[in-house]
């Protein structure tokens, strides 16, 4: 007899899968959230953000896949806009925000080296 717990997650997955499909989601956004799905199921936090960086990888970098390189460049925005509100925060020392700096200017280069990829 098949274990409940494995049949209920798999019938989880079946049926995310259907709706992204139907809902006419991308093929590599699916492939990421079923990482996703199969990271929590499986207690493997990793699996997710390891799949995501080897798909960035062969389909972003090496296939230059536009909806993979327009997702990188999403994240890396995020994260700017969060490292620059942080940079306001006079709680830091000078120290700190001379560190901060770095960190916005390292990702303002990342987003123009990613948008360059993506414009090839």
């Amino acid at each position: 007899m098949a274990d409940k717990k494995f049949f209920g997650a798999a019938q989880e997955l079946r049926i995310k899968l259907s709706e992204m499909i139907n809902a006419g989601k991308e093929p590599f956004e699916i492939v990421l959230e079923l990482a996703k799905l199969l990271g929590e199921i499986s207690g493997e936090d990793s699996y997710y953000q390891t799949t995501r960086e080897q798909i960035l990888a062969v389909y972003g970098f090496a296939f230059r896949d536009k909806f993979i390189l327009e997702n990188e460049i999403s994240e890396v925005k995020a994260r700017l806009e969060k490292i620059s509100a942080a940079y306001e925060n006079s709680d830091f020392t000078e120290e700190e925000h001379i560190r901060i700096g770095y960190a916005i200017e390292s990702h303002k280069k990342e987003i123009a080296r990613l948008e360059s990829l993506k414009n090839v």
